[in-house]
């Protein structure tokens, strides 16, 4: 058994090294061996604001033959990873190489990748170095970065959160915002700079702010706006946030109204007849003429009264649509005026003494000014404010303010809408110069707005429109009342079914004024159609 054991173990020694009558002779192999260093390289943490990190990877040939070096790439393309080409492809025995690999992030992440070396190493085809990296950047985030508001009702708005973040681990510096929107505009960015305080705005890691947009729509047109916020985020400098909406009318309505009664209108005139109204009564008389013309070419039936700031008795007889020259004896009333009077005016006194009297007119007359079913219209012209409230000269009140004057006027008929007053006095609020100027028409002022009518400059050099625009004003018939705020361009009118056009809006009032040259017949029906303004808590309950 010791004899083929020796047999075996010299046979083995035979084939590995050969004999030789000296000895053991060794057979040597030839191979190229590769050594890569290092294998794995964490970059750690590299600001993303373009300031890379490089490794230096070191390829020898250990072997005894020249190794081959195929090719280095990026075992997954990696974006954030480069790699630099092979300096050399042939390595003798005992050269060396190097491999550059470059790590430059763009953004707050962590990157991984392996660099894959092929060689003829039989033993190691491949050789792999893992790579691995994080970088450090400001990360901005923008919430919504899209919103549609929807349809929100013309004259409601809604509200909308924009909320600027700061998700990356270094400070997001905020330099720019801008806000763009279609025309007309009805988006509207609010900016709290008191409490943000000035642009650059800093946004420490985790850390946000929260902006508001108002969208009031302002007509049926598609609405769109956006938000741009520019920052130092490396990768989304520039961030928007779109917004579009769309504004409808809650709903449309129409009021009916219809014309009864003949087209009659009794205007007392009070007429201030103080030293400074010279030229004021001049201007009075030379324009009534386009005055009572607005009435002769409706056909209305008037009675025209006249008393002073200083007294409620009528000038002269009542001017009426029968009288043969109204204007010659209106004119003829003014002269009696003159203005000599009292200068402490006090023409809501004497206008609410001379309608105080049972439902006629002034006291002592009994031609009959007053009637029932007819506009009673006051039409007060002074270049001095009311003193009503002074006792000085003759009557007045102490205690009545210019709301129990309206609230007299409205009590003589059965509907606000056959009550209205007009001036002619100062402008509001600090009176005028030119002509002879004017204080401010105060009193009168607040008792023409209360009855909606017509407060116009005294110191106008041509009265002939206001004249005209007054009288328009002072026909029964010729204006209707809407019962609720509209759109004016949704406006429509028509009588008994036709539609017209002769007619005005007067958003002041809130009236739709009929053209004197046309005006509803007794009997007819008036329907005035229109949009109205949403009902903006109705539409919040509905959201």
């Amino acid at each position: 058994m010791n004899k083929y054991i020796k047999i075996i173990f010299t046979l083995a020694i035979t084939l590995l090294f050969g004999c030789t009558e000296y000895g053991v002779r060794v057979v040597q192999e030839f191979a190229p061996e590769i050594e890569v260093y290092p294998l794995e390289h964490d970059f750690g943490p590299v600001s993303a604001d373009g300031s890379p990190k490089d490794l230096s990877i070191q390829l020898t040939n250990i072997g005894n033959i020249t190794l081959d070096l195929h090719d280095a790439s990026l075992l997954n393309g990696s974006t954030n990873f480069y790699l630099s080409s092979l300096l050399a492809f042939e390595l003798p025995p005992g050269e060396a190489t190097q491999l550059i690999v470059t790590y430059d992030p763009t953004t707050y992440e962590i990157n991984g990748d392996s660099v894959s070396i092929l060689s003829n190493d039989e033993d190691e085809g491949e050789v792999l170095v893992l790579l691995q990296g994080s970088g450090d950047a400001p990360v901005i985030e923008i919430t919504p970065e899209i919103y549609d508001f929807g349809t929100t009702f013309l004259g409601c708005n809604d509200e909308l959160d924009i909320t600027i973040s700061n998700i990356g681990n270094v400070d997001l510096e905020i330099s720019d915002l801008e806000y763009f929107s279609t025309v007309p505009v009805d988006f509207q960015m609010n900016i709290d700079y008191g409490v943000l305080g000035q642009l650059p705005w800093i946004l420490i890691p985790g850390d946000s702010t929260t902006l508001t947009t108002d969208y009031v729509p302002l007509d049926l047109l598609d609405d769109e706006a956006y938000l741009e916020v520019t920052s130092n985020d490396p990768i989304r400098p520039l961030v928007k946030s779109e917004h579009e909406g769309l504004g409808d009318y809650q709903s449309y309505v129409t009021d009916t109204h219809e014309q009864t009664g003949e087209l009659t209108s009794d205007i007392l005139f009070v007429v201030d007849n103080s030293c400074s109204m010279s030229g004021n009564q001049t201007n009075l008389k030379n324009n009534f003429d386009d005055f009572i013309a607005v009435f002769s070419g409706a056909g209305v039936d008037y009675h025209i009264a006249v008393v002073t700031t200083d007294d409620a008795e009528f000038v002269g007889d009542i001017i009426t649509s029968a009288t043969a020259d109204p204007v010659a004896e209106f004119v003829s009333q003014i002269n009696l005026i003159g203005y000599w009077g009292y200068g402490i005016e006090k023409g809501l006194w004497f206008s609410y003494v001379a309608t105080d009297t049972g439902g006629d007119a002034a006291p002592g007359s009994s031609n009959g000014f007053f009637r029932s079913d007819a506009k009673l219209v006051v039409i007060y012209v002074s270049d001095e404010p009311d003193f009503s409230t002074s006792l000085s000269g003759s009557s007045g009140s102490t205690t009545m303010v210019y709301a129990d004057y309206v609230n007299h006027l409205k009590s003589l008929k059965s509907s606000s809408d056959l009550v209205v007053a007009h001036a002619v006095a100062g402008d509001y609020p600090s009176g005028c110069t030119a002509n002879g100027g004017a204080s401010f028409g105060a009193g009168y002022y607040d008792v023409v707005n209360d009855l909606g009518g017509t407060f116009m400059s005294i110191c106008d050099t041509d009265w002939s429109v206001t004249m005209e625009a007054v009288a328009s004003d002072s026909m029964a018939g010729a204006t209707f009342a809407l019962s609720q705020i509209p759109f004016e361009d949704t406006i429509t009118v028509a009588v008994d079914g036709v539609s017209s056009i002769e007619w005005t809006y007067s958003s002041v009032y809130n009236t739709v004024q009929f053209n004197t040259s046309f005006l509803p017949s007794e009997g007819s029906i008036v329907d005035i159609t229109y949009a109205i303004w949403g009902d903006c808590e109705d539409e919040e309950e509905e959201e």
